[in-house]
């Protein structure tokens, strides 16, 4: 094959992998439901509303200060999030761990926070009364039971630096995706999910925004 024919069927290929990428639909995330309002009190006192985060990407976990399991390894995921998102990207977005341990005071999440070296600037620790959580983890789903804390794990809580001794709680693991708009558009229910999905999907939702 010559030269120019070459060419030419190079521009031709071209031209045909424009078309076709033009032609892909955007893959989009479904809408799942409307994402229930709430009023929680945040790590430095103040009352907060779900709907006052209405216009950013939220995602919102639910954690326990005293959890150095599931609990940490969701957080430290969304702090890695935080860390790696775009930098023009990052004032769209909104981080929330509510607490569903009535002992986590807004000291204890805001010295939880500091501990573990997280970012409250554009992440909210949230907890209220045993009411307001329940209700909240109704809402979304989250399932809990406390459960006894042996002598030893009282030690090493101690030992270890961590706000306060006596929580333990059995639990499932709901990190969920909202919208600018307030709609739920996905839920990830595991604590090991790749931390460049999150990043993708909210990434996706920032630019369709």
């Amino acid at each position: 094959m010559g030269t120019k024919a070459k060419a030419a069927m190079a521009a031709a290929l071209l031209v045909m992998a424009i078309t076709l990428g033009a032609c892909t639909p955007k893959v989009q995330l479904p809408i799942l439901r409307a994402a229930p309002d709430f009023t929680l009190t945040n790590q430095d006192g103040p009352e907060v509303k779900l709907s006052d985060f209405r216009g950013k990407v939220v995602v919102m976990d639910f954690i326990y200060a005293n959890c150095h399991d599931a609990c940490l390894t969701m957080n430290y995921k969304l702090k890695f999030v935080q860390d790696q998102l775009e930098v023009g990207l990052k004032q769209d977005l909104i981080l929330i761990s509510v607490s569903f341990d009535p002992l986590d005071t807004p000291e204890v999440l805001r010295g939880y926070a500091a501990e573990q070296g997280f970012n409250v600037q554009g992440w909210q620790f949230l907890t209220g009364t045993l009411e307001q959580i329940r209700r909240v983890t109704d809402d979304y789903r989250v399932v809990y039971e406390a459960v006894e804390v042996e002598a030893h794990e009282h030690e090493e809580a101690i030992e270890g630096g961590h706000v306060h001794e006596g929580s333990a709680f059995r639990h499932n693991t709901v990190v969920v995706l909202i919208d600018q708009d307030g709609m739920v558009r996905k839920t990830y229910g595991y604590a090991e999910f790749p931390e460049t999905e999150l990043i993708s999907d909210i990434t996706s939702l920032i630019r369709e925004s």
